[in-house]
């Protein structure tokens, strides 16, 4: 069984990018993998007390409210190793990334598509459709996920009904191929195992009790905030630099959907994605 912890990094008065990401554990991991991390904050909040409910990505790197009294090299080292922990011993990255303008111009170009002009459960809808498209092959039942996300009260109804009924639209991302009469086929898929391996639907929790969910936020702020540096002429070279060099150490565990059909589904999100965004 896996855990996949989710959160999101964004908005439409931050900039033009917003991305989705999640990392995945193996079930027997999850307790080492989370003591790990809760060790590593346990050590930064020990040395500055008082800013627990204050750890969010953006604010902690950006030396915000009291993580302005963390030196600049202390912040960056810190989430480079919190980088290179979500992905140590088989931690794997799921997510998507968008561009809120491409986004508009898809949700408005005709795709049918059942979550209307709502970027965050399309967001949601798509990294699930993910988590099934990659565990759906694995044997014994090891594909069996727990999808767990950041609190949004407003939202999560939406994404639990969205797994719960299970609308063929998004059956293009998670499709197999099979044989039938000797040629190569794109198998249909019955409501019973559309959304078979997310188990019951998804569950939120707090970040700030989880530490998972905490670096879930990390990865999605690096992936929107490398997102948004390339391309802005005049970025910084040296912060350039250094979320390239985070996204390089999560690349190689980032899952990607491969090879679809032709499919409404799939023409939406290769439009609505960011230009810098490898799908």
């Amino acid at each position: 069984m896996k855990f996949i912890y989710i959160d999101e990094s964004g908005g439409r008065d931050q900039g033009d990018a917003f991305v989705m990401a999640g990392l995945m554990v193996d079930a027997y991991k999850l307790r080492k993998k989370t003591e790990d991390f809760d060790r590593r904050l346990e050590a930064l909040f020990a040395l500055h007390p008082g800013n627990r409910a204050d750890f969010k990505t953006s604010r902690f790197i950006n030396g915000k409210g009291g993580w302005r009294e963390v030196d600049a090299a202390e912040r960056k080292a810190f989430l480079k190793t919190v980088c290179e922990l979500a992905v140590e011993n088989g931690g794997k990255v799921f997510g998507y990334g968008l561009s809120y303008a491409a986004f508009d111009a898809a949700a408005a170009a005709g795709h049918a598509q059942p979550f209307g002009s709502n970027y965050w459960l399309a967001s949601a809808m798509y990294t699930a459709c993910l988590v099934q498209k990659r565990m759906q092959g694995v044997k014994n039942s090891k594909g069996l996920t727990v999808v767990i996300m950041d609190d949004n009260k407003s939202e999560m109804p939406k994404l639990s009904d969205g797994l719960y009924q299970g609308d063929t639209w998004f059956d293009g991302l998670y499709q197999a191929q099979g044989k039938k009469r000797g040629k190569t086929v794109w198998l249909e898929r019955s409501k019973k195992d559309r959304f078979d391996h997310i188990i019951n639907t998804a569950f939120a929790i707090k970040s700030d009790h989880s530490s998972m969910v905490q670096v879930a936020d990390a990865i999605s702020y690096v992936y929107r905030r490398h997102l948004e540096l390339q391309t802005v002429a005049e970025a910084w070279a040296g912060e350039k630099a250094y979320y390239a060099e985070l996204v390089a150490i999560l690349e190689p565990a980032r899952e990607t959907l491969g090879r679809c059909p032709d499919a409404p589904c799939v023409k939406f999100y290769k439009a609505a994605k960011h230009p810098e965004w490898k799908p």
